[in-house]
């Protein structure tokens, strides 16, 4: 009977036994299944985050291309503000020397003739008419095509900023969109590759 005892003892023992290394074995394949899922995870978050921050850096180089362009037209209407402000000082330049040798030829006709004055005075005039007609006519054209060159800049840079704010606020949105997208994309990935999870 002791023998009998012993032995269903030794049998209670070793089923315990069995039944705690089966629990053991359990929890360890289940932490690892656990710890592969989550390595899974993690593996398809990297793929897909690396894939949207390499969307983001499209995104930042866009941006940076738009800076530049918009800074070109800065540079440009330096350009122009400075070809006005040369143009306007040759113009007074020019009225300058004008004027200048204009007084001296009177000075050198009035000490040289006093008889005839006021013909000569007459002449000097009618030069002096002509000569500013003719340098208002020759600064005119330049005038007329720097102000359309203005114009057109002007124009041409307020159509490029209303694109590039369409494109920006175009691009915010679709952005979004992408990021959303990847998400449901992660989580359906998982639970395609993942069953025991769905």
């Amino acid at each position: 009977m002791m023998k009998t005892k012993d032995s269903m003892i030794c049998k209670k023992l070793h089923s315990l036994y069995s039944s705690k290394i089966y629990e053991t074995i359990l929890k360890e394949e289940l932490l690892m299944s656990t710890v592969q899922e989550k390595q899974f995870a993690n593996q398809v978050d990297m793929i897909w985050d690396g894939w949207l921050n390499s969307f983001k850096t499209v995104q930042n180089f866009q941006e940076d291309v738009q800076q530049k362009a918009l800074q070109a037209f800065s540079y440009q209407k330096e350009l122009i503000d400075f070809s006005v402000k040369t143009l306007n000082t040759m113009e007074v330049e020019s009225l300058k020397i004008s004027k200048d040798w204009n007084e001296k030829v009177q000075n050198n006709v009035k000490q040289s003739s006093s008889n005839e004055d006021e013909q000569v005075s007459k002449w000097l005039n009618n030069i002096q008419d002509v000569t500013e007609s003719v340098q208002s006519l020759s600064w005119k054209p330049s005038h007329v095509m720097l102000d359309l060159f203005i114009e057109s800049q002007s124009q041409l840079e307020a159509t490029m900023k209303k694109t590039l704010t369409s494109q920006k606020k175009e691009r915010i949105e679709n952005f979004k969109k992408v990021e959303e997208l990847i998400e449901q994309v992660k989580t359906t990935q998982k639970q395609i590759l993942n069953p025991s999870k769905a």
